[in-house]
């Protein structure tokens, strides 16, 4: 884990942010993940990343031989919002590590740099959702995310800037 960096993600790192958005969206290994086109064509995920990088956008790229996980958030208005939405001022996260890299401390590693990040730019809080059964709920939680709302059965969590990891 060492040896993982994240650096900032820029707009030549699409390909791979609509690769991770992919796998955030079809979590579970006996599902298949939508191709890039894919989730592109799909209005309930092409929200998170249409235009990248937008004003207010801020995103991680963890790397190590090359890519190996994403973490990043955009903030939506009351119009036009993701799943995660609670205010027009709090930013909504995605992230995804790769299948093959998943617990080794990448995504937690990803979420305490955007975490810190949002933190730096002056952002009061992160949410996100996530479906109850996902594993990476536990990780949400260990880090200051507290569960706001429930829409069937995908949580809206929330993570004050005033809490401490």
């Amino acid at each position: 884990m060492h040896d993982v960096r994240c650096r900032p993600a820029g707009p030549e790192d699409v390909a791979f942010l609509v690769a991770m958005l992919g796998e955030a969206a079809v979590w579970r290994p006996d599902k298949p993940t939508p191709s890039g086109d894919q989730v592109l064509a799909d209005p309930r995920y092409a929200r998170y990343l249409a235009g990248w990088p937008m004003r207010g956008d801020y995103g991680l790229i963890a790397e190590q031989d090359g890519p190996v996980g994403a973490a990043w958030y955009r903030i939506f208005t009351e119009v036009t919002h993701g799943y995660g939405f609670v205010a027009e001022d709090v930013p909504e996260l995605s992230i995804a590590v790769v299948t093959s890299r998943r617990r080794q401390g990448i995504g937690r590693r990803l979420l305490v740099e955007l975490i810190e990040a949002s933190v730096a730019q002056g952002h009061r809080a992160l949410s996100l959702s996530v479906v109850g059964a996902n594993p990476a709920r536990r990780l949400y939680k260990s880090v200051g995310f507290v569960r706001v709302g429930q829409h069937g059965s995908s949580w809206t969590m929330i993570r004050h800037a005033a809490r401490s990891n």
